[in-house]
Parts: C-alpha cells; sequence; structure tokens
C-alpha cells in the first residue's frame, strides 16, 4: 500500500485542459509495453513535454500496475556534475533509508523489483526537464539502465540524452483545432469569458501566431483579463518592431516554474544554454522569415515551403573571411565572435538538436528556420549586439535582401532550360524570405530598387502562376514601383519592365482596363512625346522602338482583349528583341504567346509554322513547364485544323506534366482546352452524317461534366476567363455545343455532376485524364463521386483504409493490426496514392457501401477508448 501510494505522490498533479497529444500518446505507450529502455520526448520549451510524460503515465499505469518514480531536475543548476544529478534522483525516488549504504545502491535496490517467480519486473523512471545537465544525465542513465535490468526510462528534455538506443517522440505543436479547443477552455478561466462564433476567427489567428503552441495560448488566453481579443491579436503582429508578446506580463505566479512564467522566460531559458557561437548564429537567423511547424493531425500537415536553405544561411549570416574587406565583427559581452562558414552547419545542428530551430526535411534538402515567438525574442538580441559603429540588424538585412535579389535575378535569367523545375521549386520555397526581402526593401530609405528587381524577377519566371496569387503580386510590385518614384535617378528602364509585366499580369486577371492603363503609362514612360503616344496603337506593322516588354505586354493585350491576328506581329517582334537582350527565357515567354495567337487566330500554314517552331525550341530547352505549353498549343493547333482525336492525347500528356509540376493555372487551360477538342469532335461527327448517337451522348456529357468542375475550380482559383478573348470565345462555343448534343436538361444534370468534383482532389483534372469515373447515382443523391480505385487496394490496405476512415491514427492502427509503425505509414501512402487524394478524410468517400457498417463499428469502439480515457 505504501508504495502504491508512492507512485501516486510522484506523478505531478492532473489539470485541467490536456487537450490532443493522442498519437504520441500511443507512441510512448507500445514503446513502454515493448519494453523500450529509454523514451525521451524532445520539443521546445512548454511544448507540453511534462503534461505528456504525466498523462502517458497515468494512463500506462491503469493498463499495467508498474511502479513509477518521477524526479523534477529543473531546480538543478545549469551543467550540475553527476553527483548532484544522482543526488537528486536519489532523493526523488528513495523515500527512507536508515541504512549505510550508498546513494547509488540504495538507488539500484529501489529501482529493482521482482515477480515471485524472481523475474525482475518492469519498473519505470522519469526524468523531468534534462536539458540543462544533460552530460550528468545522460553518464547516470547508461548506468542504471545496466543495473537494473527491468527499468525502462522517460525523460522529456528540450533536446535528446544522446544515449545509444533512445527512442525520441518529438512533441509537436497542437492541431489548429486542439489549438482553438485550449484557447476556449483557457479564455474560460480567466472570467467564464465564453467565445462567440464572431469571435473563433480571432482566436484562431492568435494561436496560429504564437504556432499553436501550448504554453504560448495559456499565455495569450490569459491576457483576456487585461485585453479584448482583437487588441491581443494586434499585439501578436510579428513585426520586429512592434510585436509585443515578449513583454506580456507573467502568467501564474503559483503552480508554474519561473522559467515558464512568460514567452521571454521560455526562450531564455533555452538560450542561455547555448554556447556563444550558437548565440551569435540564433540571432542573426531573426533576419529570415519566420517559419512554422505542423501537426501531423492537420490535414494540410507540410512544412514543404518554409525556411531558408544552407546556403542562403551562410551567405547572410557567416562573416567575411577577411574583417579589413567587408567583414563582419559582432560583440559577446566582452568579447569578439566571428563565425566562419563551414562552422555554420554543425552550429545549426546544435540550435536544432536543442529545439531552438526548426528543421524542415524533405527529399532533397533541408532547410531551417525560427518560429515566430523565437525570431522575435532573436531580433531583440541582434539589436542589443549594435555598437556605435555598427548597426547588426541593418547589416544582416542588407546581406539578406541582396541574397534573394541576386538569386531571384538569376533564377529569372536561367529558367528556359533544364534547370526549370529545381529553379522554381527553390523560388515557391524560398516565398516567405523573398517577400520579407521585398517589404524591407520598400520600407529602407535608397533600397526599393532592389525590392522592385525582385518583383520584376518574380513576374519574369512566372512564379504568381505557380505560388501566390496575382491580386498579391501586384500589390507588392505596384508598392515597390511607387517607392521608386523617390529615387534619385530614377530607374526608368526597371520600372518600365515593371509596368508591362503588370499589365501582363492584370491581363491574365482578365482586369482589361487596369491593362489598358498599365500599358499606357509603360508607353509613356518610352515615349515621352505626345504626337508619338497618340499614334502608337496604329504601329502593330510597324517598329517605332519600343522596349521588348512593352512590345509583350502590348502583344498580350491585342491577344487577350482585341483577338487580332496583329498581335502575332507584335510578340514575335518582342521576341526578337528579348533575343537580341540575350533575355531567353523571356523569348520563350513571347514565343509561347505567339504559338498560342497563330494556334487561335492564325492560318494553318501560320498555326503549324509556328507552333512548331516553338515545340522544337521548347523541347531543345529542356525547360518543362514551357514544353507543356507547347504541347498545349500544339493541342489546339490540331483541334482546329483536323485532328483533335490526336489532340485529345498531347492534352492529357501535358496535363500528367502540369499535375507533376503543380501548375494549376496551366492545369485549368488543359482542361478547357480538351472542352474545345471535344466539342470539335461532336461537330466533325455530325458534319460526317451517320453518327453513333451514344458516342455524341458521351462526349458531350465529358464536356458538360469537365464545363461544371472548371467552373468550380475557377472559382477556387479566382480565374476570370470572361475578358480572355478568343479563349473565353472558345470555351463558349464548346459549352454550346454540348448543350445542342445533350439538350439543355440533360446538360445541366452533367454539369451539376462535374460541378460537385473536389478541387482539392484534383478530381476536374482526373476525369480530363480518364483516370476518374464519376458514378452517377451516387452524384444524383448529392454525395460526393466516387470511383473504382477500391479494387486496387490490397487486403491489408483495405482493412488500414476502413481504420483511417474510422479516425483512428497511424500508431493505433499499428497497435491494432499488430504492424511496426513503418509499415503502416507506407500503406497509408499507398492508399493515398492509390486511391489519388491527398487527405486521410476523403477515404471514407471510397469505401463499399457494404462496408460502411463496418466503419461505423470502428468510429463507435474509437468513441468508446475515447470516452474511457476521459473518464479515466
Amino acid at each position: 500500500m505504501a508504495t502504491r501510494q508512492r507512485e501516486q505522490r510522484d506523478l505531478p498533479a492532473p489539470t485541467n485542459g490536456f487537450v490532443g497529444r493522442e498519437p504520441e500518446m500511443d507512441a510512448i505507450a507500445l514503446s513502454l509495453l515493448g519494453a523500450t529502455r529509454l523514451i525521451t520526448l524532445t520539443g521546445s520549451g512548454g511544448i507540453g513535454k511534462t503534461r505528456l510524460a504525466a498523462e502517458s503515465v497515468r494512463r500506462y499505469q491503469k493498463a499495467k500496475r508498474t511502479s513509477v518514480h518521477w524526479v523534477r531536475l529543473a531546480r538543478l543548476a545549469k551543467g550540475a556534475d553527476v553527483d548532484a544529478v544522482e543526488a537528486e534522483i536519489a532523493q526523488s525516488v528513495v523515500d527512507m533509508d536508515f541504512s549505510g549504504r550508498s546513494a547509488w545502491d540504495a538507488l539500484v535496490e529501489v529501482l529493482t523489483e521482482t515477480e515471485g517467480a524472481g523475474r525482475e519486473r518492469q519498473t519505470l523512471l522519469v526524468l523531468d526537464n534534462c536539458e540543462h545537465v544533460l552530460d550528468s544525465v545522460g553518464h547516470l542513465i547508461t548506468r542504471l539502465l545496466e543495473a537494473v535490468a527491468g527499468l525502462s526510462i522517460l525523460a522529456t528534455s528540450r533536446e535528446a540524452i544522446g544515449w545509444f538506443d533512445e527512442h525520441l517522440v518529438v512533441v509537436p505543436p497542437l492541431s489548429r483545432q486542439q489549438a482553438l479547443t485550449l484557447f476556449r477552455l483557457r479564455a474560460e478561466l480567466t472570467g467564464n469569458r465564453v467565445l462567440g462564433d464572431d469571435q473563433i476567427a480571432t482566436a484562431a489567428a492568435i494561436c496560429r501566431h504564437v504556432h499553436n503552441h501550448p504554453l504560448y495560448i495559456r499565455l495569450a488566453a490569459a491576457r483576456l483579463i487585461r485585453q479584448p481579443l482583437a487588441v491581443i491579436l494586434r499585439e501578436l503582429s510579428g513585426s520586429e518592431d512592434d510585436d509585443k508578446r515578449m513583454r506580456w506580463s507573467h502568467g501564474p505566479r503559483v503552480g508554474a516554474d519561473e522559467r515558464h512564467r512568460g514567452v521571454n522566460d521560455v526562450i531564455a531559458w533555452s538560450y542561455d544554454l547555448c554556447q556563444p557561437k550558437e548565440r551569435l548564429l540564433f540571432d542573426r537567423l531573426s533576419v529570415f522569415a519566420s517559419g512554422y511547424d505542423t501537426n501531423p493531425e492537420d490535414d494540410d500537415a507540410t512544412t514543404s515551403d518554409v525556411g531558408a536553405d544552407l546556403e542562403a544561411i551562410e551567405t547572410v549570416c557567416a562573416d567575411d573571411e577577411e574583417p579589413g574587406h567587408g567583414g563582419q565583427v559582432a560583440g559577446d559581452g566582452a568579447a569578439g565572435i566571428r563565425l566562419m562558414r563551414e562552422e555554420i552547419e554543425g552550429l545549426l545542428d546544435r540550435l536544432v538538436d536543442q529545439s531552438l530551430v526548426s528543421a524542415h526535411i524533405t527529399p532533397t534538402v533541408t532547410r531551417y528556420s525560427l518560429l515566430e515567438s523565437l525570431r522575435i525574442f532573436a531580433w531583440r538580441r541582434l539589436q542589443e549586439r549594435s555598437t556605435a559603429d555598427v548597426d547588426e540588424p541593418a547589416r544582416q538585412t542588407e546581406r539578406h535582401r541582396q541574397y534573394y535579389r541576386d538569386k531571384v535575378v538569376f533564377a529569372a535569367a536561367h529558367w528556359f532550360s533544364p534547370a526549370d523545375k529545381d529553379l522554381l521549386d527553390w523560388a515557391r520555397a524560398a516565398w516567405g524570405n523573398i517577400l520579407t526581402a521585398i517589404e524591407r526593401s520598400v520600407t529602407t530609405p535608397g533600397q526599393s530598387a532592389v525590392g522592385l528587381e525582385i518583383c520584376v524577377g518574380l513576374l519574369a519566371l512566372r512564379l504568381p502562376f505557380l505560388k501566390g496569387n496575382f491580386r498579391e503580386m501586384r500589390r507588392w510590385t505596384s508598392d515597390a514601383l511607387r517607392a521608386t518614384r523617390a529615387l534619385t535617378p530614377q530607374p526608368i528602364e526597371l520600372q518600365t519592365g515593371a509596368m508591362a509585366l503588370l499589365a501582363w499580369i492584370a491581363l491574365c486577371q482578365g482586369q482589361s482596363e487596369d491593362a489598358e492603363r498599365l500599358l499606357e503609362d509603360s508607353v509613356t514612360a518610352c515615349i515621352p512625346d505626345q504626337e508619338g503616344m497618340r499614334q502608337w496603337r496604329g504601329t502593330a506593322e510597324t517598329d517605332i522602338g519600343l522596349p521588348a516588354c512593352v512590345e509583350f505586354a502590348w502583344g498580350a493585350k491585342l491577344l487577350l482583349v482585341g483577338g487580332a491576328a496583329d498581335a502575332i506581329t507584335v510578340l514575335e517582334r518582342a521576341r526578337e528583341k528579348f533575343l537580341r537582350d540575350g533575355d531567353d527565357g523571356s523569348a520563350a515567354m513571347s514565343e509561347m504567346l505567339v504559338a498560342l495567337a497563330a494556334s487561335v487566330l492564325g492560318t494553318r500554314q501560320q498555326a503549324f509554322e509556328l507552333v512548331l517552331r516553338f515545340r522544337e525550341h521548347a523541347t531543345a530547352s529542356g525547360a518543362l513547364w514551357v514544353t507543356c505549353w507547347s504541347d498545349m498549343a500544339w493541342a489546339i493547333t490540331l483541334t482546329k485544323h483536323g485532328d483533335p482525336v490526336e489532340a485529345l492525347k498531347v492534352e492529357r500528356i501535358a496535363l500528367g506534366h502540369q499535375l507533376a509540376f503543380g501548375d494549376q493555372w496551366g492545369q485549368l487551360w488543359s482542361v478547357q482546352f480538351r472542352m474545345w477538342s471535344l466539342a470539335q469532335l461532336i461537330l466533325d461527327s455530325i458534319e460526317r452524317g451517320g453518327s453513333d448517337r451514344r458516342e455524341l451522348v458521351a462526349l458531350a456529357t465529358e464536356t458538360a461534366q469537365l464545363a461544371g468542375g472548371v467552373e468550380t475550380l475557377r472559382a477556387r482559383l479566382g480565374v476570370n476567363i470572361d475578358e480572355l478573348g478568343p479563349f473565353a470565345q472558345e470555351t463558349e462555343k464548346a459549352v454550346a455545343v454540348a448543350r445542342t448534343a445533350l439538350g439543355p436538361t440533360a446538360f445541366a444534370a452533367a454539369e451539376r455532376q462535374g460541378s460537385r468534383l473536389r478541387p482539392g482532389a484534383n478530381e476536374v483534372q482526373r476525369l480530363a485524364m480518364g483516370t476518374l469515373a464519376i458514378d452517377a447515382s451516387a452524384t444524383r443523391s448529392g454525395t460526393p463521386p466516387t470511383t473504382s480505385y477500391w479494387g486496387r487496394l490490397t487486403a491489408a490496405e483495405r482493412e488500414v483504409a476502413i481504420l483511417a476512415a474510422a479516425g483512428w491514427t497511424n500508431t493505433s492502427i499499428a497497435a491494432r493490426r499488430g504492424n511496426s509503425f513503418r509499415t503502416t505509414d507506407v500503406q497509408m501512402g499507398m492508399i493515398l496514392q492509390k486511391l489519388m487524394i491527398t487527405s486521410r478524410a476523403d477515404i471514407i468517400n471510397f469505401v463499399p457501401r457494404a462496408l460502411i457498417g463496418q466503419v461505423r463499428a470502428d468510429v463507435a469502439q474509437a468513441q468508446n477508448r475515447d470516452h474511457r480515457r476521459r473518464r479515466s
């Protein structure tokens, strides 16, 4: 009985508001069941490691009456030696001891428990807060595990212990829904403040700014005693200048560690454990954009587009080789410290180990970032490093700005090559830091031209078509353009290029009036005399000396707004000028529009000649994106000039590449071009006479379904094609042909089927690819379309899919089926791949109706399990 009382006393008292963590608790329980010797919960300060350990141990004790001993190491001094740590553990574990034996012998005896047969039974030792005494703890853990065969150790630490057979459980931030739940619970503790539905979005934004971190959520919710929600959100601006989270008054004075009293305290505890060079690198990392971590339970959990790669960090943060050549000399206390390039990677690894830097590992590269709170903390420390001679933040931001300017300009100049996808992937991943460089350029006196150069480079790289959106790109470019008006002298050539490219983007948005104004402004910059200005629109056949970028914008307007064949002449002239300037990428963009104009507006001879030339140049370049568009121009030519059957094949090839490339703009147009081809097949069949009615209905039905899907896809992407001249007209024509062939009622029904396709699962594109067949009966009943892909799954994959559809986590599935986590993860990946979906939440749509009862039974079982856990 005394032993049992001891076990209960050792554990921290249960607290209200424990939210989430089911996968992590499953992982801990399964590891303990498997007699894992050392399990370490790692994560940043305040992320909830101690609470998770306590909840996991309670749950484990209920299933298996294991003796548990809890040791709190936080009160030990930083770097305490082995004797001090041993004494602290012994004091917590050994209740009473009147013998003359050593503390070590007493500790080993208490931790060694035997069953009736003399076999040692499992004992659990929890070592909480190990990060500041790692070396000593590691030494004692090794000795204890060697001395006590039945001992398992559960440790919490901001970095791994480093034992050779250690099982790490990384504690992530809460999921978005869990974070909001915790915020609401903590808000109610401030005075029964129940958040209304109109406040949820603000609360969610607060959680996002504190990166769904449990302790920071508690601190933010505690502010409700003093401030309304909207003010708390404003205090979390993320800006170096006015973010107030570091100045928040401390949280609870009783029952909380001093290092958890405020955001600053949490981070400072880890920061102070770092070596001087680690601190210097951490501070300099604050010039990069804030990053974020995700919880795997969020359906769209990914960090593929966040952080800076090693090259960027080395270039921006390392000191120059020679102090006399622009070198940086930073101070840390009284001693000057220099960071050499070759040191950066090792220092980054240490900061990642200490949960101060987030590492985002992709199949090809590792990127690094600071969470917003950590970046604000580091920025304040970087400011403190400034001296009368050196403004540290200004110097580091200049290096950051120049690095991303150089990288974007290089990418814009070299994308028309086999490196196309790699350069675009880099730009997409660096998006946050690129935008940070633009914003700082615009707000820093004398630097706005750098920001405008970056914007022009992004537009030339076509990044707005693949990342972000047109509206934001126009805003950033317009802001930078306005800022350059204050420069003396003004960068006229750069400004003209920016206005021309903005006109091109406005045309793609379907905003022809804005495009006309921007085009007019760019021409004015080139032709200052009023007489020339009045006459320039009538000179399509004549070169009046406009620069290539303005010719490009003018030709695009003639094509997309006027549907004029003169577009071919002007765009061809732009291409030749770009080639003369050595700008191969912009020349390729001009040639792409030449080919599209020729395929839609030109004669048969023009279409074949110019499109085939474009295909030849695109293929020779090795640039996949432009090769896809050359295929689409070729498909249009085939459709309009005699071979729509072949066009359908080409369109599917192009669409397949665009799906792999992530080009949603191109995917939308590929689907529409397929509608054109299908409509032409209908017309050709009717013209030949004796057409097969069933064939006509099939062609028209697919066209109608694609039309409905395209409308849904356009709405999601915010694409307006009404002002896109001949392209809008051809799509309208295809719809009209299908409506006539089917009749209004049947067409409307098929169109509704297509409108229910899910953009997030690429179902419109999959229908066009022929890899998705709409279940008409399911669609009529209002449920999402299903496919026959269920039959592709193996028997084991179907079992896993049913459990996933019922809401079981991968960890729980592995435990239930007796598999390893790796096996279940692989099976889940295969399920998503075979069903052609990206979220496990969509699996339920593919489960055959005969098995829905089994899913419901598993849902009930999962709910009962959660209910039992809550009651316990």
